[in-house]
């Protein structure tokens, strides 16, 4: 599977769906029609998009959606910004605070917590409950190669003026005055 058919399957799912469980119940159903195989496919894109996003402007942003974000939490971040769409996704990963653009069913300094922990594993429960097996790994495997390093310098996200700096869309959203 390729990521354009990747992204297809997510953006059909995500398409008019009412929230994130009724994305999960849509991607579920997409998923089941799948060949083992093109499970295994869909499984390897997840993996590299979501490796590939690793970075820390991004874990700053779900820091301050989420009011705090654990690296736990950040992974599951990314598998909701994931599960939000290939635009919503992509724009993101560009600018981080292009997400203050997206509603807030709480009007804004909401505390729900933008992760969906569940979508990360959809594809390899479905494998194991067609083959009765579990899927084979990857070469892939979450934060496999990434070199922490290597990423972008780290800042404080506790530091209000560095965070409004870098996010000031976000930082009027989830830490602004009324």
């Amino acid at each position: 599977m390729d990521l354009d058919a990747f992204l297809r399957i997510v953006d059909g799912a995500r398409s008019n769906a009412s929230g994130d469980q009724d994305f999960l119940r849509r991607i579920e159903a997409r998923l089941l029609e799948l060949e083992p195989d093109e499970l295994m496919g869909f499984e390897r894109q997840f993996e590299e998009i979501h490796t590939d996003s690793c970075s820390w402007n991004l874990w700053g942003a779900a820091y301050l959606m989420n009011g705090g974000c654990s690296d736990d939490g950040f992974e599951y971040f990314r598998a909701w910004l994931m599960a939000q769409g290939r635009r919503t996704f992509e724009k993101a990963v560009e600018d981080a605070d292009t997400l203050a653009m997206l509603p807030d069913p709480q009007g804004g300094r909401s505390r729900r917590y933008r992760e969906l922990e569940e979508f990360m594993y959809v594809a390899r429960e479905i494998y194991e409950e067609k083959t009765s097996e579990e899927m084979p790994e990857s070469d892939t495997g979450f934060l496999q190669g990434v070199d922490w390093r290597n990423f972008d310098v780290r800042w404080n996200f506790d530091d209000p003026v560095e965070m409004e700096r870098r996010y000031p869309k976000l930082f009027a959203k989830y830490r602004g005055s009324p």
